[in-house]
């Protein structure tokens, strides 16, 4: 059951629905970390992890391990075993540092005392009640097919912290959307507002341009599907929702100065230049 953050849901909150084409990534190991202090519960969780290919799971009983794990690693998610007692603010400042890693609150009963569930609604899946398995095995699927569309901030020189809930709100709506529907256009009617007061606000809060971002977001994308996941042109297409490889391929060729049939012998000869420096 999904439930906006004031209701109090019977078995499951997601508070960022992810929407993406079912991809086949080639031999990627995605990470993933657990915080769980019940054994029972702890059990519970590995076994669902263990049947879902492509993730390595790491389990920690101490939050300040996570959190050094967390700085140092590429992580796709963080798992946390709610207590009873557990500090609400101290998970919060979790989500508040690291941006780029989804987080997912789990629990086995509807009786969650003294857990504000609007305050981790940009940030989190609650997952909570006597379906938490099943929905939990969904949840880790579905983001296995959409990691690759975490926006870089840090790369990006965006502190997400600072953004105002506008800003955030736009950023989510990218990651979660196919690109051909994320223009100004689409993205101002989204909000209720007009194209020239979104790209202002865009700009004013980000030192970029809408477009400018877009361009960045798209080379990172493109970098991730070509040289991570050495998938095709055609493929890079269909991921990146252009209807046909004609019009991606004018597009990338426009913007890089050569096809993107030799975007991986480039990289390949950029990594031995590398190498050999």
């Amino acid at each position: 059951m999904t439930s906006g953050t004031n209701g109090c849901p019977l078995f499951f909150l997601s508070f960022t629905k992810k929407e993406s084409k079912v991809i086949l990534y080639r031999g990627t190991v995605l990470e993933c970390v657990v915080f769980c202090l019940d054994d029972k519960l702890t059990r519970e969780i590995s076994e669902v992890i263990s049947h879902i290919p492509r993730i390595s799971a790491h389990f920690f009983r101490d939050l300040g391990k996570l959190h050094s794990f967390l700085s140092q690693n590429s992580t796709l998610f963080a798992l946390i075993a709610i207590q009873q007692n557990s500090n609400g603010g101290q998970l919060l400042q979790l989500n508040r540092e690291f941006p780029q890693v989804y987080f997912i609150y789990y629990y086995p009963s509807l009786n969650l005392n003294n857990f504000e569930y609007s305050n981790f609604a940009n940030y989190s899946y609650i997952v909570i009640g006597e379906k938490r398995v099943i929905l939990l095995s969904e949840i880790i699927l579905s983001l296995t097919k959409s990691y690759w569309k975490k926006i870089p901030y840090e790369k990006f020189k965006i502190t997400y912290e600072k953004l105002s809930p506008r800003l955030k709100r736009v950023m989510n709506y990218i990651e979660t959307h196919d690109l051909k529907r994320c223009g100004t256009g689409e993205i101002s009617d989204y909000l209720n507002i007009s194209q020239g007061y979104f790209s202002q606000e865009f700009k004013r809060e980000t030192n970029n341009t809408f477009r400018g971002f877009m361009q960045q977001l798209l080379d990172h994308y493109e970098s991730i599907i070509f040289d991570r996941l050495g998938l095709s042109a055609k493929a890079a297409a269909q991921i990146l929702g252009y209807s046909e490889l004609s019009s991606f391929s004018r597009s990338f060729k426009k913007r890089k100065g050569y096809p993107p049939s030799q975007q991986r012998t480039r990289h390949r000869l950029e990594l031995r230049k590398k190498e050999f420096a």
